[in-house]
């Protein structure tokens, strides 16, 4: 029994390794695909691994998982390795969880902290996910005034639109210019302007872009003035910018009351009656 324990331990924690990095192999995205097949390069045959997570993952959750994966511009991770880190980290969690009932001679604790670090380590994949989404939209809705305001300029300079796009793409930087650069990239292969716009607007998802993007196809169609329409996308979204630093400035001070509760008012307590307390015991 002492023997067997260790050995399942150390069994489960070697196949947990393993699919953590089988998820780490990387794979291609959707516009390389593309460019492959544009190029007549074969494509590889699907892997093991795929075929047998195809099976398990409903294809609803796949196209969930995988539009979750594009906002956080994980192009190279599959919702495939997705599901196998999951696995992977819950497989750690357990072995981890069964390492702390054999060595804590405590059952009913051991069990406790196990199952909250084996849970901990199955939703750590989709809370890294979810925080990746989170940061790069707001990166993007912090870059896409300065963009919109020397699209605008270009355009008035007498560039084309895609000429300003390609000159404006080259003074962004982060999440937005990788973005800009697969539209680009689309366009050049042959797509049309407005179905490339859109499809980054639904990869990133983020409110401010997939409204400029629309402002700018509605402007095109139409034929009004794009520098204006661009002019006006810029201070909106400079203005919604700035309500969105208002807000978290205003959620501040709620924020601030559990570290207040747990160090700040705790300190000021001891300052204010340590001494009182030191008085009254030396003096009894």
């Amino acid at each position: 029994m002492t023997f067997a324990v260790p050995f399942a331990i150390a069994c489960l924690g070697a196949i947990s390794i393993f699919l953590v990095a089988l998820s780490a192999a990387p794979s291609s995205n959707v516009l390389q695909s593309r460019i492959r097949k544009l190029e007549r390069v074969d494509e590889r045959a699907p892997a093991g691994h795929d075929l047998l997570i195809n099976q398990i993952v409903s294809p609803q959750r796949k196209s969930t998982m995988r539009s979750r994966l594009n906002e956080a511009g994980w192009y190279e991770v599959t919702p495939s390795a997705l599901a196998l880190r999951g696995a992977g980290a819950l497989g750690i969690g357990i072995s981890v969880a069964v390492l702390l009932i054999f060595f804590l001679h405590n059952e009913v604790l051991g069990g406790i902290i196990g199952v909250l670090v084996a849970l901990t380590g199955w939703r750590m994949p989709s809370i890294a996910l979810s925080r990746a989404i989170k940061a790069r939209k707001a990166m993007i809705g912090r870059d896409l005034p300065e963009f919109l305001d020397l699209l605008a300029t270009t355009v008035q300079a007498g560039l084309s639109l895609n000429a300003a796009m390609i000159q404006s793409a080259d003074a962004t930087s982060g999440p937005l210019r990788a973005e800009l650069d697969s539209a680009l990239s689309e366009i050049r292969l042959g797509r049309s302007r407005q179905e490339a716009l859109a499809a980054m607007s639904d990869r990133a998802n983020e409110s401010s872009l997939t409204m400029a993007v629309s402002a700018i196809v509605q402007a095109e169609k139409l034929g009004s003035d794009l520098a204006d329409v661009l002019q006006e996308l810029a201070k909106e979204a400079r203005d919604r910018r700035w309500m969105r630093a208002e807000e978290k400035a205003a959620q501040l001070p709620i924020k601030m009351i559990i570290p207040m509760a747990l160090f700040m008012i705790p300190s000021l307590y001891l300052m204010i009656f340590g001494p009182v307390i030191a008085e009254f015991v030396a003096g009894h």
